[in-house]
């Protein structure tokens, strides 16, 4: 994701995509068995979220007041993608974190999407580099490599919340 404009002097930042946020789940989660999901349902549970400093937590801690959520409790702060996917799979916890991150989970049905839209979470993901320094042969093609593949997704799976 892309920083705040305080945090990128001296850094470009090449644009490859947009994506939004998730609030995800494992498969089994009681919350998915409301009949009407309402994202203030998420308070009684724990929930994995982005730390402070994190890229996302501006727009989920806007995006939870706007719902009428409180402020949660007991929350777990990580950066951690281990963690998260295998504590969230393993417990009754929400985990908030970009979709891209989980997106071969939720497809492979080793996480579930709960019923949000995110739309205003959504962010530019790109390529962030020095700006006053060459990129070598090698940060040439891993660079290259990225964008190949962010035009080979072609803007599909970016977790645009589907009804």
């Amino acid at each position: 994701r892309m920083a705040g404009p305080d945090e990128i002097a001296g850094l470009a930042f090449e644009y490859l995509y947009s994506e939004v946020v998730v609030f995800a789940v494992r498969p089994d989660h009681p919350l998915l068995r409301l009949k009407r999901f309402s994202l203030r349902a998420i308070q009684t549970y724990q929930v994995l979220m982005p730390p402070p400093g994190a890229v996302i937590l501006p727009s989920v801690e806007r995006l939870l007041l706007a719902h009428g959520v409180e402020p949660l409790h007991g929350s777990i702060e990580t950066v951690s993608n281990a963690f998260g996917r295998r504590y969230t799979r393993s417990t009754d916890a929400v985990w908030v974190i970009s979709y891209g991150v989980i997106a071969d989970d939720l497809a492979e049905g080793h996480l579930v999407r709960l019923p949000v839209d995110t739309a205003d979470t959504s962010g530019p993901v790109g390529l962030t580099t020095r700006s006053d320094d060459a990129l070598g042969y090698g940060a040439l093609q891993l660079a290259e490599a990225i964008r190949e593949a962010a035009r080979d997704a072609g803007g599909k799976g970016r977790g645009e919340f589907e009804s």
